[in-house]
């Protein structure tokens, strides 16, 4: 219920319609998401891996810690997550009330994320503070979504600007 995750963000020459070839797998790690979507008429490829907190070890690349608000009982692991995100579906509305009181609780949260019974996900950056609708294709039961979702912000972009996220792969 608690990750650390890493991110890696490239920008794609084109979409890739078939599968990519799957990022190597380490013995410790929890699950691995893959998406593409496009900004500004680019095709940008976000790969998220999570390994679970007790067998994280040191690693070369930028990670960020991740926890699943509506399982993890343990106020002190929310408190330091950079990444918040609900592992129950809510309609709009109740997932909107949901973001606003979690980060409200956890103010070191830079993003949190709930999947939507529409479709899609809610996610508000704590910057902004300004729900919105992302990602219509990507299915609720993917929460690595919030982890792309974060690393696309601390590069210095805009949630907003994403626009036809997909899973490429998913395990």
């Amino acid at each position: 219920m608690r990750h650390l995750v890493t991110v890696a963000l490239r920008r794609a020459t084109t979409p890739s319609p078939s599968r990519p070839k799957a990022p190597p797998r380490r013995t410790n790690t929890a699950s691995v998401l893959t998406l593409q979507g496009t900004s500004a008429g680019r095709v940008h490829t976000f790969t998220a891996t999570a390994v679970c907190v007790q067998t994280a070890g040191a690693s070369d690349a930028d990670a960020h810690f991740a926890a699943d608000a509506d399982a993890c009982r343990e106020g002190d692991w929310l408190s330091c997550a950079d990444v918040l995100y609900a592992s129950r579906i809510r309609p709009s509305a109740d997932a909107v009330c949901w973001l606003l009181g979690v980060t409200a609780a956890f103010p070191g949260c830079r993003l949190a994320a709930a999947p939507l019974a529409e479709g899609g996900w809610a996610v508000l950056d704590s910057a902004s503070r300004g729900a919105v609708v992302v990602a219509r294709d990507v299915p609720g039961d993917q929460p690595l979504l919030a982890s792309c979702l974060y690393a696309w912000l601390v590069t210095g972009h805009d949630v907003r600007v994403l626009r036809d996220l997909r899973v490429v792969q998913g395990t």
